[in-house]
């Protein structure tokens, strides 16, 4: 059995209106609580930040981060164990948003 530990996750989006309603969604039928929620608009011009802590087990915080990315509003969703943080998330936000705008063209 998994122990559960505090996640932080962290989700880049386009600004949508029902977005906040389909990520809290997730987060209901996988039984998770959210713990505490942050959304701002983030450095990136046009997209928004959103920050989840959450207490779970591993394996449901990863499922619940595969869930988020499937939706088309969001550009990237990571989650870090214990509030971690990561120096490279605002790069891979941008070279996704650089390699989808190639992608468009």
């Amino acid at each position: 059995m998994e122990n559960e530990k505090l996640f932080e996750i962290t989700a880049y989006t386009e600004n949508q209106v029902g977005l906040l309603s389909s990520i809290a969604g997730i987060f209901t039928r996988r039984s998770m609580n959210i713990e505490k929620l942050l959304v701002y608009p983030s450095r990136i011009n046009g997209i928004h930040k959103f920050k989840i802590t959450t207490r779970t087990t591993e394996t449901l915080c990863r499922a619940a981060v595969q869930q988020i990315e499937k939706k088309v509003d969001v550009v990237k969703a990571f989650y870090e164990i214990d509030n971690e943080r990561s120096d490279r998330e605002r790069d891979i936000v941008i070279a996704f948003l650089e390699e989808r705008e190639r992608n468009n063209r």
